[in-house]
C-alpha cells in the first residue's frame, strides 16, 4: 500500500515553486554586475517570481504575459511595480513576441521560464528537500510544462537517490513533452485551452530541458481536463488546500491511477494561484 505526501510549494513566496529558479538566476545576474533590464515571458507564476526578485533587488524588469493569463497572476505581477506587457492571445504568441524583443541583447537579459541552466538548478533544490524530509520516498510526481522543474528535480534526485522514480504529468490539452518523448524529439502540438494554464503551451524545440527529461525522468503520463478539475475539488474539500490546475494535474495522476506506486510518493503541488473568477475558478 503506497503512502502519498504533498509537497506544498503553493505556500511558497508568490505561492509557487517558481521563486526557486527565479532567485537562482537573478542572484547570479546581480553577482555578475549585469546592467541590462531583465526580460521574461510567463503564463503567470514565473513572471511573478522574477518580478519579486527584481523588486527586492531593485532591478529594472519587464514581464510579458498572454491575454489569457489568469487575472490573479497578472495582478500579483503588477503589485511588484515592474513593467508589465500583455502580448499575444496565448503563451506561444507571448513567447514569440518576447523572444523577438529579447534579440536586443544590449538592452535586455532574457530569462526563460524553463530553458535556462540556473533556473533549472534552482528548481532542482526541491529534490534535496523532498529526500531530506521524506527519506523513504520512492517516487516524485511533478507536473510538466516547459520542463524546468522536471529537469531540475530529475537530475538532482537521480544523483542523490538513483532508485527514486521521477514521474511527470501533462494535460491532454497541451502535451508537447509527452509527444516529443514518444517520437524521440521535440514537436509542436495544438495548444488547446486548459484549466492547467501553468503547464499549457508549446516549448522551444531546442530546449535544454528535453534531453534532461529523456535522461532523468522515468515516465510521463497524461491527465484529462475533467480529472484535473476533480483533483482541484478533492484537494479543496478533503485536504483544505487551494491548488491551481497545473499543481492539481500531478495529484490527478495519483487520484485516477495513472501511475503505479509502491512505498511513499511525494506529489509536488506546484502552485496555488487560482483565478476564482476565471477558467481556474473551481471553488
Amino acid at each position: 500500500m503506497s503512502k502519498v505526501f504533498l509537497k506544498l510549494e503553493s505556500l511558497q513566496h508568490t505561492h509557487s515553486f517558481k521563486v526557486r529558479g527565479a532567485f537562482s538566476r537573478v542572484l547570479d545576474f546581480v553577482g555578475a554586475g549585469d546592467p541590462r533590464r531583465l526580460l521574461t515571458v510567463s503564463a503567470g507564476n514565473h513572471g511573478c517570481a522574477i518580478a519579486r526578485a527584481a523588486s527586492i533587488l531593485n532591478l529594472p524588469c519587464t514581464v510579458v504575459v498572454p491575454a489569457n493569463a489568469p487575472e490573479t497572476k497578472i495582478e500579483a505581477i503588477r503589485k511588484y511595480g515592474v513593467a508589465l506587457r500583455i502580448e499575444g492571445a496565448n503563451y506561444d504568441e507571448a513567447e514569440t513576441w518576447t523572444l523577438h524583443l529579447g534579440e536586443n541583447t544590449d538592452e535586455y537579459a532574457f530569462v526563460s521560464p524553463y530553458n535556462d541552466r540556473l533556473v533549472i538548478l534552482g528548481q532542482g533544490t526541491l529534490a534535496f528537500e523532498i529526500i531530506e524530509q521524506l527519506p523513504e520516498v520512492t517516487a516524485i510526481i511533478i507536473p510538466i510544462g516547459g520542463g524546468g522543474l522536471a529537469a531540475g528535480i530529475g537530475a538532482a534526485a537521480k544523483q542523490l537517490r538513483p532508485s527514486v522514480r521521477v514521474i511527470g504529468v501533462q494535460t491532454e490539452a497541451s502535451a508537447a513533452i509527452y509527444h516529443g518523448l514518444k517520437l524521440g524529439h521535440m514537436v509542436r502540438v495544438p495548444d488547446l485551452p486548459s484549466v492547467a494554464d501553468g503547464i499549457a503551451g508549446n516549448v522551444d524545440l531546442h530546449t535544454m530541458t528535453f534531453p534532461l527529461i529523456q535522461k532523468y525522468v522515468d515516465e510521463v503520463v497524461l491527465v484529462s481536463e475533467d480529472e484535473i478539475k476533480s483533483a482541484m475539488d478533492h484537494l479543496a474539500r478533503r485536504e483544505k488546500l487551494v491548488a491551481e490546475g497545473a499543481a492539481a494535474a500531478a495529484f490527478a495522476a495519483v487520484l485516477f491511477g495513472k501511475v503505479d506506486l509502491n512505498g511513499s510518493a511525494a506529489v509536488v503541488l506546484t502552485g496555488g494561484n487560482v483565478d476564482f473568477g476565471g477558467r481556474g475558478g473551481r471553488l
